[in-house]
């Protein structure tokens, strides 16, 4: 059996971004557009966004999320318009850019159990734009058992990376009651291969690259274009990941760049990362 499994840092409303919160969202319209046809087109089972956008001052729902703003809902109403059936679950961290709710989400055409987010970063303030919120969820998959996502966007080296690594290793730890037969770690990680942060993930063995695991010779191969925000005056990194638990009964079967201008048109200052899994 095989799981296929997108993730995205969809850049906060960023890519087109106006004064009125309303225009910018409509300017987006391509964007949810593209990334909605291609989870279809593709049959993406799991999809994992960053930097999810929802403007501040609508009213907050219950559950979190399912607000018009919200860039992941949008792009989840496309599907199940489509006829495309997804489960959604997602929470917030802090106001990015100044007007907009940012989180992550986490999408699945299979059942979700288990669903929670838990701030590990030290600082759980909502004003403050270093606040780093994750979603994890344990993902049904037929024929194999609970699949357990974390999804997450890290912050740098210097700025905290290290003690929040450490408490989202707790979290998963504390969660793998669950009967869970599989382990990912995906998102932006702000840790570059080979450096650091990066090192620290996979250092011990406990985690495995799985870019790396296809592809050794494209090692530093980046996972943005240009500088963005946060690595200005800075060659071009990869600091966006899938880990795999290593020992747990999923091989990577492919892994690519998608939304890159070639693979589907670029969407974001981040490209995306599609990989399909074999299930045993």
């Amino acid at each position: 059996m095989e799981l296929s499994l997108l993730t995205l840092n969809l850049h906060t409303y960023e890519q087109h971004p106006r004064h009125c919160p309303f225009d910018t969202m409509h300017h987006h319209e391509r964007e949810v557009q593209i990334i909605a046809e291609a989870i279809a087109q593709l049959r993406v089972d799991v999809v994992c966004f960053q930097e999810v956008a929802e403007y501040m001052h609508d009213p907050i729902t219950r559950p979190y999320g399912e607000g018009p703003s919200n860039m992941a809902f949008r792009i989840c109403k496309r599907l199940r318009q489509w006829g495309h059936g997804f489960h959604i679950h997602q929470d917030w961290s802090h106001i990015g850019f100044l007007r907009w709710r940012e989180g992550t989400a986490i999408m699945s055409r299979h059942p979700m159990r288990h669903n929670h987010s838990a701030y590990v970063s030290a600082d759980c303030r909502k004003d403050n734009y270093m606040s780093r919120n994750i979603t994890v969820s344990c993902i049904d998959v037929p024929w194999f058992g609970l699949l357990h996502i974390a999804n997450v966007h890290l912050s740098w080296a210097h700025h905290g990376f290290f003690d929040e690594f450490r408490k989202l290793r707790q979290l998963i730890d504390s969660r793998l009651h669950f009967g869970v037969r599989g382990d990912l770690l995906v998102g932006d990680f702000n840790a570059p291969a080979g450096e650091h942060a990066y090192n620290h993930i996979v250092g011990n063995g406990d985690y495995v690259d799985q870019f790396y695991e296809l592809h050794p010779q494209r090692f530093y191969q980046p996972s943005y274009r240009g500088q963005i925000d946060g690595w200005k005056n800075s060659p071009a990194k990869r600091i966006d990941h899938i880990f795999k638990r290593n020992g747990h009964p999923l091989r990577v079967k492919f892994m690519e760049t998608i939304f890159d201008g070639n693979f589907y048109p670029v969407v974001s200052d981040h490209f995306g990362y599609l990989a399909r899994f074999e299930l045993y």
